[in-house]
């Protein structure tokens, strides 16, 4: 996970509330999502049943590694192995990193949710392969239970504290994903300014350009 990169996440409960309620709809928005750039592919299902979700990983999988993109699943360790997914991202309330690390191995990545020091330092001893970190622009519309934005501050706060790659997450969008980058992101994450525009590859090419991942 080299940077500059643009990390998308696919969100099937915004996805559906845009009315892409199928699998196939959302193998279509990947697909967009990786033509305008993307390099990391996260699906975020908190809607739909684990066999939904099996599902619809098991198809987005197929299309990331057929375009060398990384492939994400959100919270769902045993969906991730499943599907052979490249990883697995981890909240706070989800099965501990540790834990999670001797399940999988070493050949799964792992991300891990931090919005302090402290939270990364330990996240990092935990096992964790890369770190989220936010909220810092925003992000309550699109998760609810997003905490109040931190600013650009909190990035080089941690990237002074880690060394392992840092994805800014909460609020990105063209305007400041170059800030988030600046203050030391390797990735910026997007859920909500992919789907905005009703043009997923123009607005995933857009924030490349941001980033400086495209020419």
């Amino acid at each position: 996970m080299k940077g500059p990169f643009l990390y998308a996440i696919i969100d099937r409960g915004q996805c559906e509330a845009r009315g892409i309620t199928t699998v196939e709809g959302l193998v279509a928005l990947t697909e967009e999502v990786i033509a305008g750039g993307a390099s990391v592919v996260q699906l975020r299902d908190e809607v739909s049943t684990a066999v939904e979700i099996f599902e619809a990983a098991r198809e987005l999988s197929e299309v990331c590694r057929g375009r060398d993109v990384k492939f994400v699943v959100n919270d769902r360790l045993d969906i991730a192995l499943a599907t052979g997914a490249d990883g697995v991202h981890l909240g706070p309330e989800d099965l501990p990193i540790r834990q999670a690390r001797q399940v999988a191995g070493e050949g799964l990545l792992i991300g891990a949710s931090a919005g302090t020091v402290e939270a990364a330092r330990q996240a990092v001893k935990d096992g964790a392969d890369y770190l989220g970190v936010g909220a810092i622009f925003g992000g309550k519309a699109s998760k609810p239970d997003a905490s109040a934005p931190r600013g650009v501050e909190i990035l080089r706060e941690v990237r002074a504290a880690v060394e392992v790659p840092l994805v800014a997450i909460g609020g990105v969008d063209e305007s400041n994903a170059a800030a988030a980058i600046g203050a030391g992101a390797d990735g910026v994450a997007v859920i909500r300014g992919l789907l905005r525009s009703g043009k997923p590859a123009a607005a995933a090419r857009g924030l490349c350009r941001a980033i400086g991942s495209l020419s």
